[in-house]
């Protein structure tokens, strides 16, 4: 039968997910016994219906304790001009909100894996920027810095429109915008890089403050900017149909950070 089927597939998930790592031995026999117990009592008092009811939240939460899928799901869900509210169905309430000057509101949403921000106005999402964790590798694919957005320096992408920087104490940042990518009739690819998990070491805090000071005194900083795009790889990436207004309140910072993670 397809029931009996569909149960036994998610069972072999299951089991392939904890047999990944031999060092999860004490993990695979924990959840072999929940497994079973679940099992022999749904069947006990409920019949078939439950016995797959419960393999389905076993199941779910084996996914969300061991691997990436749940949240590489939720992502997927989101893109610019959807819908403001599929942020809150997809994650729940936010976890920081701030505005910005022209009356956008910047909301922030947590994972497990990574921080989502989103712009949104007149009901619609206009942009998001997506901070990972360490050990997440979101999907990039659909970026103009493609699958090795997150491994490469900003040079490896060509055609930037945009750059804007920031050095002091409080925070710093860099972020650019790139016209290419998979949808780029339809909004712009975002990537920069933030100090969001740990401070800036001390190379790239002099890259950051020659750039930002050769920015406010109006000199020609194409050299510096070459300099910092070879030097340095994305941390943090997202897409716009606004370029970079307003996003710059929208990148996480350290503080903020630390904040949403007490």
């Amino acid at each position: 039968m397809v029931i009996f089927n569909d149960v036994k597939n998610k069972k072999e998930v299951i089991d392939k997910l904890i047999n990944d790592d031999n060092s999860q031995n004490k993990i695979k026999h924990k959840w072999a016994k929940i497994i079973a117990f679940f099992s022999i009592v749904a069947i006990a008092f409920g019949g078939l219906n439950d016995t797959i009811d419960a393999v389905d939240k076993i199941y779910n939460i084996t996914l969300s304790q061991f691997t990436d899928i749940p949240s590489h799901n939720k992502l997927s869900k989101i893109y610019v001009r959807a819908s403001e509210e599929l942020l809150d169905d997809t994650f729940g309430a936010p976890s920081y909100i701030k505005k910005t000057t022209s009356g956008d509101f910047i909301k922030y949403y947590k994972d497990k894996r990574f921080i989502l921000s989103s712009v949104t106005r007149d009901g619609a999402i206009v942009a998001f920027l997506v901070f990972p964790k360490n050990n997440f590798i979101p999907n990039t694919s659909e970026h103009a810095g493609g699958d090795n957005l997150l491994f490469t320096p900003f040079s490896s992408k060509e055609s930037v429109t945009d750059i804007r920087v920031n050095a002091s104490r409080s925070v710093s940042y860099y972020i650019e915008e790139n016209p290419v990518g998979e949808f780029s009739n339809l909004y712009s690819s975002i990537a920069g890089y933030s100090e969001f998990l740990m401070p800036l070491d001390q190379e790239k805090q002099k890259l950051f403050y020659r750039l930002s000071e050769a920015l406010v005194i109006g000199d020609n900083v194409s050299e510096l900017v070459v300099n910092l795009r070879n030097k340095v790889i994305p941390n943090f990436y997202g897409y716009s149909i606004e370029g970079l207004n307003d996003l710059e309140s929208a990148i996480l910072t350290l503080t903020e950070y630390r904040l949403m993670m007490k």
